[in-house]
């Protein structure tokens, strides 16, 4: 999604922000939902490791996680040279590590400018294929008609209805997991359903119409390389609202993770912030099944008592978090880590939490400082966003993580998603 969808989309997750302009900026945070005094010293919005020593480390009674150095050079994920698509701007992008060491990369929104800026095309949701030994090199599919990606996920006929006829209907890739089948690999993928009007030079109309579940199926033998790649719905209405799947995680068996933060800016007029968010407990069977989703309630995971929020301490006050996020385990300490782009989104920074199991409680974050991310074209400057981590790209002593670069060259304007590594010292329970 582009840097005004990527707003639209905390303003659907979030707050009340005003999404005017591609530039970044540093706003002021919420203030506390219930009016309280804040009970630690906030750092500046703009702080992180490299300046402040307190956000360096951070820890549970159980976990801890410590940053022991600077985020490694960013590679761009892009198509292989003399591809018809090699300009091509992709964001939001989240990748799942097939059993062959190949790579799905899942994206928010595909776009192509001409040589003056201008939009060739916009297309919702796109996905692309990497061989494991050039994972961020990506193999593309472009229509033989229209030269152009093909969408992931084509809206069905339950596709709710957008609130304007003129809005056009889309799903963005927010969380996915996979499955061994046989020989097979199974992707399942959870998207949001949104309706949207502008292009990506002007402030989007953007309605969110909830949650959908779909599955892709990835044989070795034969992989996408000179073939689309769309998914199979299995619900196109999961959910009404943004719900569980906005980040997911395999657990044990055949377990799943799955999370969600409300908004309650409507209904609760006080509420300035996102959240609060939960977790529920889901099955690779069920996960087509709103009814299986057993949220946390404190105890366990089951319907009958309403879910627990997740504790989410922070030390600024600031919607948490303020678009969509990631959460994974490290293999080494069994820890869980949740990864974010903080308030306002589009910054150089990215905040990691740590929790000894999957609903917390979660420690506060650290915040690393992600390099490329403060450029400026004349008086305008341009941020990252949507940051999470990309465990596939790490190893024993560094998180693989990724963000959306909103300038990576200046004629035209064109940002990329890119990779890289943090060096971090995670324990976990003994």
């Amino acid at each position: 999604m582009s840097v005004m969808r990527w707003c639209a989309l905390v303003l659907l997750l979030a707050t009340g922000a005003a999404c005017s302009t591609a530039e970044s900026s540093v706003a002021t945070p919420a203030e506390p939902v219930d009016g309280s005094a804040p009970t630690t010293t906030a750092a500046a919005p703009n702080a992180a490791c490299d300046s402040e020593p307190t956000l360096c480390r951070a820890e549970t009674e159980q976990s801890s996680i410590e940053i022991k150095g600077k985020v490694s050079e960013p590679v761009s994920v892009a198509p292989v040279a003399g591809s018809p698509l090699a300009t091509i701007d992709r964001d939001a992008g989240l990748s799942v590590r097939l059993t062959d060491d190949s790579v799905l990369w899942l994206f928010g929104d595909t776009a192509a400018r001409d040589e003056t800026g201008a939009v060739k095309y916009f297309v919702i949701g796109t996905a692309s294929w990497a061989p494991a030994l050039e994972p961020t090199v990506t193999r593309d599919f472009a229509d033989p008609v229209s030269g152009e990606p093909v969408a992931l996920a084509t809206p069905t006929g339950d596709f709710p209805e957008c609130p304007d006829p003129t809005q056009r209907k889309g799903m963005w890739p927010a969380s996915a997991v996979v499955e061994q089948v046989g020989s097979l690999d199974r992707v399942i993928i959870w998207l949001m359903n949104v309706c949207l009007i502008g292009d990506d030079n002007s402030a989007p109309v953007l309605s969110g119409m909830g949650m959908s579940v779909a599955e892709w199926w990835y044989d070795p033998s034969s992989p996408p390389i000179d073939s689309p790649i769309q998914v199979t719905m299995l619900n196109q209405q999961l959910f009404k609202d943004l719900s569980y799947g906005i980040a997911s995680l395999r657990g044990p068996d055949d377990t799943v993770f799955a999370y969600r933060c409300e908004d309650q800016s409507e209904t609760v007029p006080a509420k300035k912030g996102s959240g609060p968010c939960s977790v529920a407990r889901t099955t690779l069977a069920d996960v087509a099944d709103p009814d299986s989703y057993k949220p946390w309630n404190g105890e366990s995971y089951d319907s009958s008592a309403p879910p627990v929020d997740l504790e989410l301490p922070t030390r600024v006050y600031a919607p948490i978090p303020p678009g969509s996020f990631s959460v994974s385990q490290d293999p080494v300490s069994s820890s869980y880590l949740m990864a974010y782009t903080p308030w306002p989104a589009w910054i150089d920074i990215m905040e990691i939490r740590v929790a000894s199991s999957p609903a917390g409680p979660w420690s506060k974050p650290v915040s690393i400082r992600l390099p490329g991310c403060d450029d400026s074209f004349g008086s305008r400057r341009f941020g990252c966003y949507a940051a999470i981590a990309q465990p596939s790209f790490g190893n024993a002593s560094e998180l693989g993580i990724g963000w959306y670069d909103s300038m990576v060259t200046s004629f035209p304007i064109r940002g990329s998603l890119k990779v890289a590594t943090v060096p971090l010292k995670i324990t976990g329970p003994s």
